[in-house]
Order: C-alpha cells, then structure tokens, then sequence
C-alpha cells in the first residue's frame, strides 16, 4: 500500500495545485555546488582505469555505501566482450572519504581481496526495500547482455534485458529470474518512493524522433514483487536539439536520469546527451549535461523546467569533469543538504579522438587514475527550483480546506525583500484578522521560516463548507518550498 507523506516539505514547481501565478513570477533552478575534488577515483586492481557511478548512493544505518561500476585494470581484454558488468562497493562513514573494504566475494587477478560484488548488471541501481525479509533487504535492477558482457555472468540469464535481483548485504546477490523483467538497453535508474510504497524505475529504450533514432525514457513501477508495464516518460524533441546547436552540437537526446522522490513532485536530473558531428544512425559522440525535470503526481506527465535551463554543464564542472556528467540512480539527504554523487569523464561521451586506438587511450588514463571519476554535488535541501519576484507578485496553494495547523516557507530573500501570507475565501476576500497586513513579514534566508500573525494570532479554523486558499506576496524573494502542517498529525 502506498505511504502517505505527510508534514514534509513540497518543492515549489510550476503546475503544483495552484489557482493564480502573477505574471511577474519566475520559475529559476538552483545550480548546486560541486566539490572541486572526486570523491573517488581509480586507484585499486578492480577499478585502475575508472570508477562510474552507473549506480546508487544510501545510507545503511550510519554507512553511507556505494555500487558503482569499476574498469578494472586489465580493461578492454576482449574486443568483442564488454566489462561492464564489474559492480563494486565502497563504503564511507561521511560520505566524502571513501573504503574499499575486502569483501572476499569475487576473485580477480588471483585474490578475493578486494571490494568487488557478484551484482552481474550494467547500470546497477540499489535501494533498501522496507517490506522485504531480511534475506531481501537490498533489491537492484539493471541491464545484462550475454552476447556482450564477460561469459562469467551469461549462465545467469537467458537473454538481454533490464533484470532484478534480491541480497542479504548488498554483496551477494540472486538475480529473481533468468527472463528480463523488462525489455531495453543500457541504462537503467530507480529510486525507492514512499508515496507508492516501492521504486519508481526509469528505463531507456531507442525510438525513432524527428527522422533520428534517439535514446528516450519510460517509467515503471516495483509494488509487492511484480513490474508495471513501462509508459512513456521523457521523449527527446526539436527543442532538445535548438539547445543542443546553441550549445554548438548538433542534437541531442536523454541518456539517462536521476531521480530524487519528494512528498510533492518527483524531481528527475536529465542527462541531456548532446551529439557532435559527424552523426551516425543514433548519436554516439559528444556531451553529457544535466537539467531538472519533475512530475506532480504519480504517473503523471514530466515537464522540464520552463527554458530547459542546464542545471549542471559539464563544460563549467571541474576539469576532471568537463567530457561529461552522470549522476547517481538517487539523490540522499544528509542533514540540512541534499548530496547527488555523479561520475565525471575528461573526453566526451563516445571517445572523441582521432588516430589513437581507444583501447591504448583508455590505459593511458591510468596515468590520470582513470578516465572516469565520481564527485559530489550539494545544495540546501528542498531547494532545487524555486519562484522569483522582483516586485511584489503572488503565488496562490489550494491546501486541503479546514485542515491546516502552520505553514514553514523555504525562501531566501534579497536587501528589502519579504513574503508576506494572507489567508483568503474562494471570493478572494481575506479571512478577518488573516490579511497580508495581519502577518509578520518573513526575510532573510530561512529553510523553514513559520508563518506567524501578529498578536500572536492562531492559525483559524474555517468551516467545512468554505474552503479557503493560501496567498503569498513574494517581493525580491525566492521561494523554494513550503510546508502545511496539518492538524491531523499535530
């Protein structure tokens, strides 16, 4: 059944349950702050020429833990056989140093003495499964392909696809079924999601788009052991590929997605795959950027930020970075912050040089420990997107009538700016003693300011046959989220 959220932060998005948006106000995205370091890099047998994070960042009780996928020192042996299926776990105590325990799971290069799992994915996404057995805590989904991958995995499955399985640890693993829960290729992200009582899945699938064949994305769902059957989620189009030439590329489409599940919209980090010339059947050359994307309710359309702004642009990352980007499968809050991991790499997606054998150019990344690395992302939490005012303008919520205790705001404010919050009926007329002029302006930076009325005035309680709406007078603010109380939970 699903969990239902209650008294947590909603991010303030265009479209969220509103009546009125003033002309004035502006939908922008805060840009995070990147650690100018990685936070790990390739400096083990199992991961000498890089460390991606196809893969997923939790915290296991006071352990931060993550799979990512390593390119281990012997990487490409085999021209025709792909190592991507090489899925190990480092583990941190703060989530900024990182360990390579020796878990004694696989061998390579003569030893078990390493931090390599037996997960046999490409793309392996992880989370904790609360209503699972102890036997199934861990539950991961990714991409597998016999014909591909190194033969130490194919007697595990029977065909290519998007595949689950099932551990006790995170490091040993049973794949539920040798079929694919899924059809698709390559890339694959999910996240656990209260709301629904279990992971939302992302997975990509080619189509052809504007006389392209393009990487697109389709949304599944993991409820009590069985799969929903994918839908249509993000499809590449022609504004995709205006940003893409602005950015001096040819086209674009999405080759992956990040997601972070709040208890309002769901907030997706669009890898937005932009393709250099010259261009084959599908674009394999170029680079990775991100923007936000986000849905308002469950199985709801995804809208993308008005502008398609990048959020992250791999050309302003570090240089360790500035090929391209790829995030983690999920974000994690730690604290006031919000922390998203992702992989940087220093050539662009596809390898975009001439006259060197890839092979040979990959060794020689060793020299820069490894042509992939993961770094970290973080901003406040709940601040994401926000609305914008320069001068007074209004936003309206429709909270549930007769129900509300308080009201928090996550705002920032600029010299001579404030919010201010009046409580009006349906006609637009002000609850008496509840106007604009009856609250305490509110400024300054705050990740939770309460509403407060002058007289130390309680929050009403309007009847059950009027319903009321919520009216902020933002002025040279931002707002970034907000927060019902609800009477019901105290």
């Amino acid at each position: 059944m699903p969990v239902l959220c209650e008294g947590l932060p909603q991010i303030a998005c265009d479209g969220l349950p509103s009546s009125d948006v003033s002309p004035g106000l502006r939908w922008v995205v805060n840009p995070p702050t990147v650690l100018a370091d990685p936070v790990l890099v390739g400096e083990s047998d199992a991961d000498e020429f890089g460390a991606s994070l196809y893969g997923s960042v939790i915290r296991d009780g006071g352990v931060y833990r993550m799979w990512y996928q390593a390119w281990s020192k012997d990487w490409p042996n085999d021209p025709n056989l792909e190592d991507v299926a090489t899925v190990a776990c480092a583990e941190s105590d703060d989530g900024l140093v990182w360990q390579r325990p020796n878990y004694g799971v696989m061998e390579a290069f003569g030893t078990k003495a390493n931090h390599l799992t037996d997960l046999p994915f490409h793309s392996s996404c992880v989370y904790l499964d609360p209503q699972a057995p102890s036997s199934a805590r861990f539950r991961a989904f990714g991409y597998a392909d016999p014909g591909r991958f190194r033969g130490r995995y194919t007697h595990r499955i029977n065909r290519a696809g998007y595949f689950t399985a099932r551990s006790a640890d995170g490091l040993h693993w049973h794949i539920d079924s040798p079929e694919p829960v899924w059809a698709g290729s390559d890339v694959i992200t999910c996240a656990y999601d209260r709301k629904i009582g279990g992971p939302l899945v992302m997975l990509k699938r080619g189509r052809l788009s504007g006389g392209l064949k393009r990487r697109a994305f389709l949304a599944a769902e993991w409820i009590d052991g069985k799969a929903t059957e994918p839908v249509s989620a993000l499809v590449p189009d022609e504004y995709d590929d205006l940003q893409a030439r602005m950015r001096g590329f040819n086209s674009a489409d999405y080759y992956g997605v990040g997601l972070m599940p709040t208890a309002g919209p769901t907030i997706g980090f669009l890898w937005n795959f932009r393709h250099q010339l010259p261009l084959d059947a599908c674009g394999a050359a170029g680079r990775v950027d991100l923007s936000l994307v986000y849905q308002l309710e469950r199985g709801g359309r995804w809208f993308h930020v008005t502008g398609r702004p990048d959020w992250l642009a791999a050309e302003s990352a570090p240089p360790w970075a500035r090929g391209g980007l790829y995030t983690a499968a999920n974000s994690i809050d730690v604290g006031d912050e919000t922390r998203l991991y992702f992989t940087g790499t220093i050539d662009g997606h596809g390898y975009c040089g001439q006259g060197v054998d890839y092979a040979q150019w990959v060794r020689s990344s060793k020299a820069l420990r490894g042509f992939a690395k993961i770094g970290l992302a973080r901003w406040p939490r709940n601040r994401l997107i926000g609305c914008r005012s320069y001068l007074s303008n209004i936003l309206t919520l429709v909270p549930d009538a007769g129900r509300i205790a308080g009201l928090t705001l996550n705002a920032v404010t600029q010299p001579g700016g404030s919010l201010r919050v009046a409580i009006v009926y349906r006609n637009g007329q002000p609850l008496p003693g509840y106007g604009f002029d009856n609250g305490e302006p509110i400024a300054g930076d705050h990740q939770a300011a309460p509403v407060r009325w002058k007289a130390n005035r309680p929050w009403p309680a309007v009847p059950e046959n009027r319903s009321f709406w919520i009216k902020i007078e933002i002025t040279n603010s931002i707002l970034f989220a907000f927060d019902f109380k609800n009477q019901s939970v105290g």
